[in-house]
């Protein structure tokens, strides 16, 4: 290998490491929105098909509605909180699916875990 050669792939890399670090270090919110638009977007279309797949009543269209607001509104926030509010909720609504049938007693247990939890974190703020 040239020196030449050399010496440019030297500078080019080191170059490239130092944006690398930068955008990492500075600029990470940029990171930190587009993966949580992804993630909320590969989770509310995967969820949406495990609802098809539950026997089909208003109380599953009706899950359906609350859980898209829950998606809308949890867009808003900021990436941390918006994890680990989707984290539960995923939680709560995987107990809810796992019999692949949606009754009233368990939606009103959805609605109201959803309303309970945005309630308490409006209070804390």
């Amino acid at each position: 290998m040239k020196k030449g050669c050399f010496l440019s792939s030297v500078i080019i890399f080191t170059l490239i490491v130092g944006v690398i670090v930068y955008t990492v270090k500075y600029k990470k919110d940029i990171f930190k929105n587009f993966s949580k638009t992804k993630i909320m977007e590969m989770a509310l279309s995967d969820y949406d098909k495990k609802l098809e797949d539950a026997a089909k009543n208003v109380y599953r269209d009706s899950l359906k509605s609350e859980l898209h607001d829950f998606f809308v509104k949890n867009k808003e926030m900021e990436f941390d909180s918006a994890m680990s509010r989707m984290q539960s909720v995923v939680t709560r609504l995987n107990e809810i699916i796992k019999d692949k049938y949606i009754d009233s007693l368990e939606y009103q247990k959805f609605k109201n875990f959803v309303e309970h939890y945005e309630g308490s974190k409006k209070d804390r703020n």
